[in-house]
């Protein structure tokens, strides 16, 4: 089966960096209007993630996949993506993407970024991770244990509402 592919409203931005960790294509753009996120979604068999009442529904009509996002919490969301589309909530940085330009990561030779982070990072870690299109380098932070957390309670909650 193939893996989901999303188009994200205005309103979720924050919703599409969490995708595109998570490793799933995601388009996001600060500004574009309705009619463009529904031509892009039947274009390239994307689901449309919304909070928009009005694109949910005219994207339905047109045949797109759309979910509308009423959750308030960034685990209730990822949650319900995924009882809606099957996406994993589980790190696997062999297929995570650019969070800034939804461009698919490589793992990089610490020698590769040297010049390219605080030294204090690059004594620390050794594992890099590097956009080819932005040129954003990332590794595992202090910022690693807020993701799992919030990750672990979207599991919990996915749990709870297929019991």
């Amino acid at each position: 089966m193939r893996e989901p592919k999303f188009i994200v409203d205005t309103m979720l931005g924050n919703v599409a960096r969490w995708l595109r960790m998570l490793g799933y294509d995601t388009l996001y753009f600060k500004k574009i209007e309705d009619w463009k996120i529904l031509s892009m979604a039947l274009k390239d068999e994307r689901v449309i993630l919304t909070r928009d009442h009005g694109l949910c529904n005219r994207a339905r009509k047109k045949g797109a996949k759309c979910l509308l996002l009423e959750q308030d919490t960034m685990e209730e969301r990822l949650a319900y993506i995924s009882m809606k589309t099957g996406i994993r909530l589980y790190m696997d940085l062999d297929r995570s993407r650019c969070p800034i330009c939804n461009y698919e990561l490589v793992k990089v030779n610490r020698e590769t970024v040297k010049n390219k982070v605080p030294r204090r990072v690059y004594e620390k870690h050794n594992d890099f991770w590097y956009c080819r299109r932005c040129g954003k380098v990332y590794w595992i932070g202090k910022h690693w244990k807020g993701i799992e957390e919030t990750l672990k309670k979207a599991r919990e909650i996915l749990s709870n509402w297929k019991q």
